[in-house]
């Protein structure tokens, strides 16, 4: 069991697709599984959350099992980040099919950026590891844009690893807002708008097809 924190406590500037342990509580899950990359996954009832780890940080907490998680991950699985007692996974990155197609819809608004596949295929390789049905937020040019997870294949938590990214999206109804949608000022936040669904993005990335025993199944790793 682990103490889980929101990175807001740690009062440091760290990534916000990544989740953080003091660096003796580092050495010993590292040191634990050989692997390019590890993965937590936090679980709360039965609801739970695949973030990669970063690098180790400074921080005050005496606890041993103390893990930092950026606030808007723990939201998705309804713990507050306030040293709540959670059972934590670790998993290698090599328990996970690589993505050969992901399908997001975003949340916010539709809109025009140029760069919007180099940008995404970026973000989406740091956030790392998808799950269908999960709400993300992925930084564009300084904005906090929110996405759910449409579709994934092969299977319904995928690794991304930074192929080429191809996006479509419909014609935008409203220009992309230049604040923060956590910041955005009360004036624009409370103009009255009529929604409009957008088609959902796809984002295809080709693989060779392979084997995956949890391919169209829930998550159930085995890793033992």
């Amino acid at each position: 069991m682990y103490s889980v924190w929101s990175t807001l406590y740690l009062g440091q500037d760290v990534e916000d697709y990544n989740c953080y342990l003091s660096e003796k509580s580092w050495k010993r899950v590292t040191n634990e599984i050989i692997t390019n990359r590890m993965f937590a996954r936090v679980i709360k009832g039965d609801k739970f959350w695949i973030c990669a780890l970063g690098p180790p940080v400074l921080t005050e907490t005496s606890s041993m099992n103390s893990i930092f998680i950026p606030q808007w991950m723990l939201e998705q699985i309804h713990c507050n980040g306030d040293g709540e007692e959670l059972e934590v996974e670790w998993l290698p990155a090599e328990v996970f099919d690589e993505s050969t197609k992901i399908v997001l819809k975003s949340q916010n608004t539709t809109f025009h950026c140029e760069e919007i596949q180099d940008i995404l295929s970026y973000e989406l390789t740091k956030l790392a590891v998808l799950k269908k049905g999960d709400t993300i937020k992925v930084k564009i040019k300084d904005v906090s844009v929110e996405f759910l997870v449409q579709n994934l294949e092969p299977a319904s938590v995928v690794l991304c690893q930074g192929d080429e990214v191809t996006l479509e999206f419909e014609e935008h109804s409203r220009p992309l807002t230049p604040y923060p949608f956590e910041e955005m000022p009360e004036f624009l936040s409370s103009v009255d708008e009529t929604p409009v669904e957008p088609s959902a993005p796809e984002v295809v990335v080709p693989a060779k097809e392979r084997f995956n025993p949890w391919r169209n199944k829930d998550f159930k790793p085995n890793v033992s």
